[in-house]
């Protein structure tokens, strides 16, 4: 994604993909710096925290700064399953100073095995996921690195260990890497576990693909991460205003391609940040990104804000590389949805659904050309066209957008 993307656009586009996806079929995966949990006012901030995870929904939820078991039980008891008994978590590693956990959604994944790296600092957790629908694996690692301007050679050292790692997993691993690094820029830890990726199938890209100081860069405000105030709250969190981009998912190449486990960069979401709060509190006047008690929950929960992604299982979902011809596209009366052509054709199923996943129209067609579709059969807004092409041998998925303009 350039770094020269429209916010607003931007935000607009990522709230109809994760819509969509929501429909389609996916995981959602978010990562979450939880600002030393429990300990530091830990049951006081429980309510805020489970507001964000019941505004949020993860299927994955990928912490850092848990202090303990104990924590992550009360976490997974008092925030993920107060409502309803749905996730588990990872068996526990109590390392050096604070550490990684995830918890699960049961009915999406498992976790096959959890594996901790030991750094001159934190350890590094590795755990293996398997989706329950496809029976597909992939890693998650979650990391939190050295803190400090004066500790980016600390932070290149833990970053050694993780690319040795991710260079010593099989042939054509997909793998997600994520938490909060503490680069301030595109320095060296960062560019030793990103930039390589040319030379190598085993490095990393980062999806928003942003090769330039993002540190207290007004440019840049719609990726920051910490911190979430600019007052000093008794949880001792980090003050300052949102001017850091310190919380980061990564992936394997793999994962930007369109065959298997597929990462849309437009998923990527930083929860809460809506571009117009630099160097200020996630709360302070309007965010027209989250409703104003999810703001101040954020606020008052922890000094980092979520980063949320979304995978989708391509194998099990599957959609051809090629996409639908729709014209003309806005849609004023009428519009043609051509299909690819196959010698085989036998039938085709179009499905279209609204921005919130209900399915709104829904026909068949023996023709192997193309359909029709008349705008008075939709209210004004964004569409989401699957079609199902069904061939003597194959049924073949494609998709498309629409906006129905009138």
């Amino acid at each position: 994604m350039s770094a020269l993307f429209d916010r607003k656009n931007r935000t607009i586009f990522v709230f109809f993909i994760a819509l969509f996806l929501s429909y389609a079929g996916e995981l959602k995966i978010v990562t979450y710096n939880l600002l030393n949990f429990p300990e530091n006012y830990g049951y006081q901030r429980l309510k805020y925290f489970r507001q964000i995870m019941d505004y949020v929904k993860p299927d994955l939820l990928v912490v850092q700064e848990m202090q303990s078991e104990q924590g992550m039980i009360l976490f997974r008891d008092s925030v993920l399953n107060h409502a309803k008994n749905d996730f588990s978590f990872a068996p526990f590693n109590d390392g050096p100073d604070t550490d990684n956990g995830i918890f699960y959604r049961r009915t999406k994944v498992s976790v096959i095995d959890a594996l901790y790296i030991p750094t001159i600092n934190r350890d590094i957790a590795r755990y293996r996921i398997r989706i329950s629908d496809s029976n597909r694996d992939f890693y998650i690692f979650s990391v939190h690195l050295k803190s400090g301007t004066d500790c980016e050679y600390i932070r290149l050292q833990e970053a050694r260990i993780l690319r040795r790692h991710l260079d010593s997993l099989e042939m054509n691993a997909d793998y997600l890497v994520m938490g909060d690094f503490n680069f301030y820029h595109n320095e060296s830890g960062y560019c030793l576990l990103v930039d390589s990726v040319e030379h190598s199938q085993k490095g990393l890209r980062d999806p928003l693909n942003i090769p330039f100081v993002w540190h207290d860069n007004r440019k840049y405000s719609y990726v920051h991460t910490q911190s979430t105030r600019t007052e000093k709250l008794p949880d001792n969190g980090a003050d300052g205003g949102l001017d850091d981009r310190f919380d980061l998912v990564l992936c394997s190449p793999g994962f930007l391609d369109t065959a298997g486990l597929f990462l849309p960069v437009e998923s990527y979401m930083v929860f809460g940040n809506d571009g117009n709060h630099f160097d200020r509190s996630i709360n302070s006047g309007i965010n027209y990104a989250v409703p104003a008690e999810i703001a101040n929950a954020l606020y008052y929960a922890s000094d980092h804000l979520p980063v949320c992604v979304h995978i989708v299982d391509c194998y099990q979902t599957p959609t051809e590389a090629g996409e639908l011809i729709v014209l003309p596209n806005p849609v004023q009366r009428q519009a043609q949805i051509k299909l690819p052509y196959f010698e085989d054709f036998q039938n085709a199923k179009i499905t279209i659904t609204n921005i919130l996943g209900r399915r709104v129209y829904e026909m068949e067609t023996l023709n192997p050309n193309s359909i029709i579709i008349s705008s008075d059969k939709f209210d004004i807004g964004i569409y989401f066209v699957c079609v199902q092409v069904r061939t003597k041998y194959n049924v073949r998925h494609y998709q498309a957008k629409i906006a129905i303009v009138k």
